[in-house]
């Protein structure tokens, strides 16, 4: 295994890119929390701002992660899952298990 060859990670189209973001990081973000079009103006239209301005279609995800997570509207501040958090609290949901 000595000759194994190291996997290249994909390039994913920007769109693509977009949606994992979301997907990873955003949802966990207290901002998520926010208004609709607060939270659109705030954060979905500042990543989308970065993506226009980026003379590329496609990149690796990391890449990307490092760009948003860099940027300075992208300050990512993680949600409190305690049992005082009050959005736990509607649903019900509790950290003792």
């Amino acid at each position: 295994m000595a000759n194994q060859e190291i996997k290249e990670r994909p390039k994913w189209p920007l769109k693509r890119l977009k949606g994992m973001y979301f997907a990873m990081h955003c949802w966990k973000c207290k901002k998520f929390e926010l208004p609709v079009e607060e939270y659109k103006q705030r954060c979905e239209d500042n990543i989308q701002k970065i993506i226009d301005n980026l003379e590329i279609k496609e990149m690796k995800f990391r890449d990307f992660n490092n760009i948003i997570k860099n940027s300075t509207f992208c300050k990512f501040e993680k949600r409190d899952f305690s049992n005082n958090c009050h959005i736990c609290k509607k649903w019900g949901i509790s950290r003792r298990f």
